[in-house]
């Protein structure tokens, strides 16, 4: 169990202080969407990954997108402020775990 709720707490930290700098309002409601948004996409993005395709790249791919999407619906944004949130949240946690994954 500690092998998905670690990268999914630490997923959920990451992506909400990048979308908290981004639109610093209302911190509890953007929490409250970080975890809704990475509860759908990471177990659904490991679950993929472990069992029917294993390209990373292509699935963080639809991740952010889905998480584009998700972000521009949720917080009523336009598709550009939603798109460069998401794309810098999915790096900045995907970089994270790579160099997790590489020392740890």
């Amino acid at each position: 169990m500690y092998n998905l709720f670690f990268p999914l707490i630490l997923t959920i930290i990451i992506e909400f202080i990048i979308i908290w700098l981004f639109i610093k309002y209302n911190p509890l409601k953007l929490f409250f969407y970080s975890i809704l948004v990475n509860m759908v996409t990471l177990p659904l993005a490991t679950y993929l990954y472990i069992y029917f395709y294993q390209n990373l790249l292509v699935l963080e791919g639809s991740v952010f997108l889905v998480e584009a999407l998700l972000l521009k619906f949720l917080l009523e944004l336009d598709y550009k402020k939603a798109i460069l949130i998401s794309l810098t949240a999915n790096f900045t946690t995907f970089m994270v775990g790579i160099i997790l994954g590489y020392y740890i």
